[in-house]
């Protein structure tokens, strides 16, 4: 009997971390050395028309030359799907300067390690790193867009990226996520628009620690339920193992 009940404790336990999982992810891709003018899309099938959608990009690159034109358009369009912010205009175009986004020593997507495992356990693909022959000026960009579905698709709805215009600034990788509710705080970190101030290094330092506390308070809790109900069945139960 004791066996039975740890059992269904433990199958409860992990119920209860899949239902407390961050964030519900709809998609992923990731494509290194992005080639100019070529659009990569994700597609979603049987999109719920009162999603929450949002989509994150994360772009890596490296200029090859300190001149203030050195940039490359980032494009992402959607079809099926409006821009929250842009509704009219279903394409966005971000001029990429390169001398005005951030430079990073640090600039792998798996610093963002709360969100990778959520990526890595819901979808079952392995984040990867770009492979970089100068990593000594590498810049990165993000972008957190939110969308709402159309009504009555008839067909997939789709996510598209690509890079334009590029002058003298290769993009070495780009990582899309797409998710469905929440955002948690290393996707709101994610908006990576130009160079940090001190107080936004500050407020990326401290969403980056709250989102250890939550989900170290997500486990504390999921591990007290778990001792409580092995508890009350024992206590309610305790009686009949005597008797047997």
């Amino acid at each position: 009997m004791l066996r039975k009940i740890v059992l269904f404790g433990c199958g409860l336990f992990f119920c209860l971390g899949v239902a407390a999982q961050e964030t519900k992810i709809l998609g992923f891709d990731q494509v290194f050395n992005l080639n100019h003018d070529e659009l990569y899309e994700l597609e979603l099938q049987n999109l719920n028309p009162s999603s929450q959608l949002w989509t994150a990009f994360y772009l890596i690159g490296v200029p090859k030359s300190a001149a203030m034109n050195t940039k490359a358009d980032f494009v992402i369009s959607g079809e099926g799907v409006i821009n929250k912010d842009h509704p009219a205009n279903p394409t966005e175009v971000v001029s990429l300067v390169a001398n005005n986004l951030p430079a990073r020593q640090n600039y792998s997507f798996k610093e963002f390690d709360d969100l990778v495992e959520e990526i890595e356990d819901q979808t079952g693909k392995k984040i990867q790193d770009p492979v970089l022959g100068d990593a000594s000026n590498v810049r990165v960009y993000g972008q957190v867009i939110d969308w709402i579905p159309e009504y009555n698709l008839q067909k997939p709805a789709k996510i598209s990226f690509g890079i334009a215009n590029q002058q003298d600034f290769e993009i070495k990788a780009a990582y899309l996520v797409i998710g469905d509710g929440e955002k948690t705080p290393q996707i709101i970190a994610l908006n990576i628009h130009q160079k940090m101030d001190a107080e936004q290094m500050q407020n990326s330092f401290q969403n980056k620690t709250r989102s250890h506390e939550l989900s170290f308070a997500r486990f504390e809790a999921k591990f007290l339920i778990f001792l409580v109900i092995i508890a009350a069945t024992i206590f309610l139960n305790w009686g009949k193992w005597r008797r047997n």
